[in-house]
């Protein structure tokens, strides 16, 4: 009786500490990829210009700049422009 208890615990603890490790590792920085504001769109040449947090600015073209207006929180990856996704997050 006392090593089934002690079998059910011990894998009640191991799925705990798994699913903790799988929420830790969705979160990592990806190397390559620029997230950052809108602050000048040239419809001419269709060239963004993008702040990011620390104040660097990149310049990258894209095909669609009606998607984008000044203000727009954007990620660059791979040389392609996409509009940034918060992540949902629990609670109320």
């Amino acid at each position: 009786m006392k090593n089934k208890s002690f079998i059910i615990l011990l894998i009640a603890v191991a799925l705990m500490i798994g699913s903790a490790g799988i929420g830790f590792s969705s979160h990592k920085e990806e190397k390559g990829v620029v997230k950052g504001t809108v602050t000048e769109t040239k419809i001419v040449e269709v060239e963004l210009t993008v702040k990011d947090d620390t104040g660097k600015e990149t310049k990258v073209r894209t095909k669609d700049t009606t998607a984008f207006k000044l203000g727009d929180r954007v990620v660059i990856k791979d040389g392609k422009v996409i509009k940034e996704v918060k992540p949902i997050t629990g609670g109320y």
